[in-house]
Parts: C-alpha cells; structure tokens; sequence
C-alpha cells in the first residue's frame, strides 16, 4: 500500500480514514500488540478509536462500572456498525480492559447483540523466565497465522516497525518539540504508520519555558498538555503504555525465526501495565534526563495497574527535591476540571 503524506490533525480527525481506503484492514485493541506483525504490508492495522464527549447509552447497557470511557466508547461505535468494514479485531491480554473487553465482545456476539469483525486475541506473557518467552513466541504464531502473515510478510514487518520504532524515538528526543505535539504525534501513530505523516513543520518552542514530566494512566487526548500549556510550561516528556517509546527497541536481526525476535522484543519491553520494570525510577529518570522542573501523576479511577506505583513513584520524586502533583481517581473525560489543579500547582511552583 503507497503512503502518502498524511497531516496529523485529518488523521485524529478521522481516524479510520486510511484503513477504509485499504483493500484489508484490521483493528486492535491495547498497546502491546506486537508492532511487527500490525505493520506488514498484507493490511492496514487501526487501533479502534474513542470518542471522549459522546454518550454511550448501549455500552452501558452491556458493561460493568469498572470499564473506563474508553473502552465503552469503542463498544458504543462498534454496536453502530463503525468497525464493520474491519476483517478482525485484535484484542491484548497484555490490558486487563482489553483483556475483559475481548471476553464481552465475544459474548455478545454469541448472543448476536453485536456483530462485526471477528474478535481475536493476542497473550505477551511478561513474567522474566524463559517459559514466558516460549509462551509469547507461540502467540505471536498463533497470532500470525490467524492473519494469514508468512515469515516473509512477518520480516517486512519488522523492517517497517524498526523504522518506526528509530522515528518515534528521535521526536521524543527533542527536547524542543511542543509537548502537545509531541502526544499528538504518539496518539496519531494508532491510526496510520508514523513514517506517512507530515512532519516537515513541527511545531518547537519559541522561548524557553519551564518543564513538567506527565506521567500515570493514558489521558484520552491533549487536554492535560493544552491546561500545562496554558499556565507558560511544556510537557517535555510523557511515560505512560502511548508515549513516544512505546514500540520499544528494534527487533534484532538473528538466526532465530521471525517470531522468536518479536516475542523477544515483547517480552523485554517496558512498556504496558504489566511490563516487570521499576516504573517510579523511570519516571524519576525522566525528569532528570529531561531538565524537568515538576512531575505530574494523573490517574483515572478505573486504572487499576498504575495505582500501585503512585505511592513509590510520589516518594522517589520528593525524595529527588522534585515537585509533583498527584491527581488521583479522576475522570477518564478529564470532566472533573483536572486543568484547574494544574493552573493551581504550576503557578505556586513559580511564585
């Protein structure tokens, strides 16, 4: 499939705009679905979109209280037929929402509530022992041949995936970069391959402005760094499962098949809620590495995976002098005002 140059902004304004003008296309569902195997050239790959100010009377309906905004977002359009022309859904049991989710879409399918694409499912086993990596190789297998991908389908992939993986690192190196851009760019990638979009007129700061590193659950869109760039700052930084780094390193050539270094990269990979890594050092390092001057832990209530490390990562980051604000148990619509918390602490850091 040709890429052509593709402007951010229309690609988060319609989403599923290059997947429908693709001869086969499939969908998924979470963030640790192996890059590789979403980039091979036999179909275009769209990570099903939300809608954060849209009601969702059908979805709940059908789902619990504990499913965040998003997640019943997806289940609402997908009701309404908007996943129809997909051929699959890829679901990650890597997300306990993703992993609940593909449970209930199948369900509902059974009972013909819901029709659609077919629901299929991908298992990253992260635990650091090799039984997980044996693990993993067979479902990035069973994963493969479920799409119909041959080892050389599943090679250009990896072509394709490392030079994204090279892209997306090098912008968020750029300590220069508009931090809304910078999220934009990261949330853009879902929908159509990074290496298409127009990046020749990258929006970078005109003066010096003070930094915060962002960090906690994945916000739904750019409303934190619009509250963080109207109080003077930048966000320099963002360390959740959609950042910048969220592909990981390259897949390394070798003499092993094509799904043993995919499910080596996966394993290894930091990102994901059930990654096995120290997330309060990273998010410590962060700042230093980042000059930052303050920290920024937001949490929606349903996330039930970072919860666990706000209190170790609040105590790494005062005990490093640095200056952080915990919002915790918020809403996923960011309708609880999160921008007035943040005016409040950034403005008191610089009186």
């Amino acid at each position: 499939m040709k890429n052509e140059s593709l402007d951010i902004d229309a690609v988060l304004a319609e989403p599923l705009a290059v997947a429908r003008k693709a001869s086969r296309s499939i969908g998924f569902v979470g963030l640790d679905i192996p890059e590789d195997l979403l980039a091979t050239p036999r179909f275009a790959a769209v990570h099903l979109p939300w809608q954060r100010h849209e009601a969702t009377p059908q979805a709940d309906a059908w789902l619990e209280d504990a499913f965040p905004g998003w997640a019943r977002s997806i289940v609402e359009d997908w009701a309404a037929g908007l996943f129809d022309f997909l051929d699959a859904v890829i679901f990650s049991r890597g997300d306990d929402v993703s992993q609940r989710l593909y449970y209930y879409v199948c369900e509902l399918q059974r009972q013909k509530r819901l029709k659609g694409p077919a629901p299929l499912v991908f298992d990253v086993a992260r635990i650091p022992r090799a039984s997980s990596t044996d693990w993993t190789v067979q479902a990035v297998n069973t994963l493969a041949a479920e799409l119909g991908l041959s080892s050389g389908d599943i090679e250009a992939g990896i072509a394709v995936a490392n030079r994204r993986r090279t892209l997306l690192r090098s912008l968020d190196a750029d300590k220069q970069l508009d931090g809304r851009y910078r999220e934009r760019v990261a949330r853009a990638s879902l929908f159509a391959g990074v290496e298409s979009f127009e990046l020749n007129r990258m929006p970078r700061l005109e003066q010096e402005r003070q930094r915060v590193v962002l960090a906690g659950s994945v916000p739904p869109d750019d409303g934190l760094h619009l509250a963080v760039a109207a109080a003077g700052w930048n966000v320099v930084a963002d360390i959740h499962a959609r950042d910048l780094n969220r592909l990981g390193n390259p897949v390394a050539d070798g003499d092993e098949s094509p799904a043993q270094r995919i499910a080596r990269q996966a394993h290894s990979s930091p990102s994901g809620p059930r990654s096995f890594h120290d997330r309060a050092a990273a998010i410590t390092a962060a700042v230093h590495e980042r000059a930052a001057d303050a920290a920024i832990l937001w949490l929606f209530k349903e996330d039930e995976a970072f919860a666990w490390d706000v209190v170790g990562t609040r105590q790494q980051l005062e005990t490093a002098g640095i200056p952080v604000l915990v919002l915790e148990q918020r809403r996923w619509d960011l309708s609880d005002a999160p921008g007035d918390d943040i005016a409040r602490f950034l403005a008191g850091l610089q009186s």
